[in-house]
């Protein structure tokens, strides 16, 4: 090998050590140690180190590794007590079903009963059935209904498949069509085959559907689409709905290619959290709940071809850089222990890389928060459990996440 070529390379190494050495001793300086994540501890001082990260965002991401991390949904319930009652956050927008959560919520009354009843049939039940957010949907939301400060929920899933979108959105949404004339409720097969498909669609989360389905849904979708499009400004809550299952048609029917039917599911919760933002709640400061793999963000999206790579939603929903300016993305991690959903088996988690993230943290810290805002030092790929317990990615996560929650020792969720 050329001496030349050599001397590259070894320059090369030397920079890449140096980054990340930077990386690391940023951490290793900046790391601050949480006492607690017990969501009865209302004294929020520790947590200020957070709320001063944030500053005077207006949208802040809360994620998970995987959909079963009970003490992830302890930490985030206590941050979100405190966004709420410390930092003014009054809207808490979860990875579950936006009709539901959007429509059939707002006529719920403010009675414990109705409210808890409700979320624990309209948000899926990795979170509703869990031991650890018990006190996040049984007692503090239905508590803040009663009073003068209500913490407001919504979602902004286009997989509207849960009980008020199963019983309700096809009848509510030929009410709409009706009371609109579209000219699609005139034809001869709008009750035989039109409005039996899309109402079909919220089965084939689980399901598959006989050939032909996805194609022949697309074009009763798109047909509405059009009509409803002349009739009703594009931000209109019921053009969403139409946007929302034109995408999840599109999901489902791409289930054997991940990157397109992933893609079409994140573009379309971008799209839902962007109307929330601005279109439903233009004046409040909201929540977002979801996993690390959804509030990940990556600095080249806008230059990548969706065939060729999974996008995020933050990905698409930072695009707009207004959006991006007013957001604070916040991951979680962890160093050991065991994982797993309800309904699934346990597994034990990998311990993280030698020269990784978690191993950055002092071992005397069980939980732990560092700003990623905060470094300005060179960008070096590093290694972080970012997008689930068992997979290591060697990113820049400075500009991924804006900051991380560590947690030292995981554990499963319990029903």
């Amino acid at each position: 090998m050329p001496k030349l070529i050599i001397s590259l390379l070894l320059i090369h190494f030397i920079n890449f050590a140096a980054g990340q050495n930077q990386v690391k001793k940023f951490v290793e300086q900046t790391a601050v140690s949480i006492p607690t994540i017990d969501p009865d501890s209302t004294n929020f001082s520790d947590l200020e180190v957070i709320g001063n990260a944030i500053g005077d965002s207006r949208i802040v991401m809360l994620g998970e590794q995987d959909h079963g991390d009970a003490p992830t949904f302890l930490a985030k319930t206590r941050l979100i007590k405190y966004l709420h009652e410390k930092k003014g956050f009054n809207v808490l927008a979860f990875e579950s079903d936006f009709f539901g959560l959007n429509y059939g919520i707002e006529n719920l009354s403010d009675e414990k009963n109705a409210i808890d009843t409700f979320l624990k049939k309209n948000i899926f039940p990795i979170w509703t059935g869990c031991n650890t957010c018990r006190n996040l949907f049984y007692n503090y939301i239905p508590s803040t209904y009663k009073s003068s400060d209500p913490l407001r929920v919504t979602g902004f899933d286009n997989q509207m498949i849960l009980t008020y979108s199963r019983k309700y959105l096809s009848q509510k949404l030929d009410s709409v069509l009706r009371n609109l004339n579209l000219p699609i409720t005139k034809q001869s097969d709008y009750v035989t085959s039109i409005l039996p498909a899309i109402d079909s669609l919220r089965l084939y989360y689980w399901l598959n559907p006989g050939e032909g389905y996805y194609s022949r849904c697309d074009k009763y979708l798109k047909q509405i689409k059009s009509e409803i499009g002349k009739k009703l400004h594009k931000d209109n809550f019921w053009v969403m709905v139409i946007d929302n299952l034109i995408q999840e048609n599109l999901e489902y029917s791409k289930k054997k290619d991940y990157k397109k039917s992933s893609n079409a599911r994140d573009s379309q919760m971008a799209n839902n959290l962007k109307w929330l933002v601005e279109i439903k709640y233009p004046s409040d400061k909201i929540i977002v709940w979801a996993a690390n793999a959804h509030v990940a963000k990556y600095a080249d999206s806008s230059k990548t071809n969706p065939d060729d790579k999974i996008i995020s939603m933050s990905s698409y929903f930072t695009r707009d850089s207004s959006l991006l300016q007013k957001s604070y993305i916040i991951g979680f991690t962890s160093y050991e222990g065991e994982a797993g959903r309800l309904g699934m088996e346990t597994f034990k988690i990998r311990k993280p890389k030698p020269n990784g993230f978690e191993n950055w943290i002092n071992k005397n810290f069980n939980y732990a928060f560092v700003d990623f805002k905060t470094y300005s030092g060179d960008s070096e790929p590093f290694y972080l459990k970012g997008l689930g317990h068992n997979t290591f990615f060697k990113q820049d996560w400075t500009k991924i996440f804006d900051g991380i929650f560590y947690i030292k020792e995981m554990y499963p969720c319990k029903r």
